[in-house]
């Protein structure tokens, strides 16, 4: 596995293979210092908000009282899901452009004045 898979390139090589610049600055990508309305989000996975609030207060699931365990893998999935959807919702702007036929930006969420 070392040997095909993690070779032992330097860094800068490898930031520059991937496109990043090489000269000491940092990569800034505009579009993920905006805002998003909240409720635009809360639109996508609705139901992560709800396993959220759960893991955060120890509940029971009221679907089959389940206690929601606070693992670190369950608060990392979470955490994904959440910040995935913002991602998903910035990068959705671009690819509507790039391939306006496809049958996804029919879905009521990219009609919202949001």
């Amino acid at each position: 596995m070392n040997g095909p898979y993690l070779i032992s390139l330097p860094r800068e090589i490898k930031r520059s293979m991937a496109g990043f610049p090489t000269n000491g600055r940092s990569f800034y990508l505009t579009r993920a210092a905006l805002d998003q309305p909240t409720s635009l989000c809360k639109k996508l996975f609705p139901a992560i908000d709800e396993r959220h609030d759960q893991l955060a207060a120890k509940k029971l699931s009221s679907d089959n009282n389940d206690l929601i365990q606070s693992t670190l893998a369950v608060n990392a999935s979470v955490q994904v899901i959440m910040m995935l959807r913002k991602t998903f919702k910035k990068d959705s702007v671009p690819m509507m452009e790039l391939h306006p036929s496809q049958h996804i930006w029919q879905h009521s969420i990219f009609s919202d004045p949001a």
